[in-house]
């Protein structure tokens, strides 16, 4: 039988998004703070580099920066809403928690840079393998996705 979501968890979804997008933006900073470049931590396979991006997941659409920050302010007021319609705690909310996290962390950066004139950039610093750099936000959205895309699959 699967817990059902009462008053007194109502908001852990929402404190433990928190969490995770003041972890994000804390790595971020540190990162930038240190001005860490080209920290090879496993040969060929991980590297700490910083980098900034004004796009979304992989540069894309990086010459609109102001069109994906409005478009993903949407999108993280429809998960807002997902979040709280769902009746019971499972991997669907977990799922959406993490996306959740990974928007806020780079939608927060992306605000702030916006209005203090620094081009609405998102830090980047994981490079892994051939994938292009990503921050624990991007992690958490990729997670997530996949975590719910199953989660979906599994109902059906």
């Amino acid at each position: 039988m699967r817990k059902h979501l009462n008053l007194k968890n109502k908001f852990l979804p929402y404190i433990i998004t928190a969490l995770l997008a003041s972890l994000d933006l804390f790595t971020k900073f540190l990162i930038r703070e240190n001005n860490i470049q080209e920290n090879v931590v496993v040969e060929g396979i991980l590297t700490i580099d910083l980098t900034y991006n004004t796009g979304i997941a992989f540069g894309l659409l990086s010459d609109y920066t102001i069109f994906t920050y409005i478009l993903s302010i949407f999108v993280f007021i429809w998960l807002v809403i997902q979040i709280k319609d769902i009746k019971e705690t499972n991997l669907e909310l977990f799922s959406l928690v993490l996306i959740l996290s990974g928007a806020l962390g780079n939608l927060g950066e992306r605000g702030w840079n916006l209005i203090t004139g620094n081009d609405g950039k998102v830090t980047d610093f994981v490079e892994l393998l051939f994938i292009p750099s990503f921050n624990l936000a991007d992690t958490f959205i990729s997670v997530g996705i996949v975590l719910l895309l199953y989660s979906e699959i599994k109902k059906n």
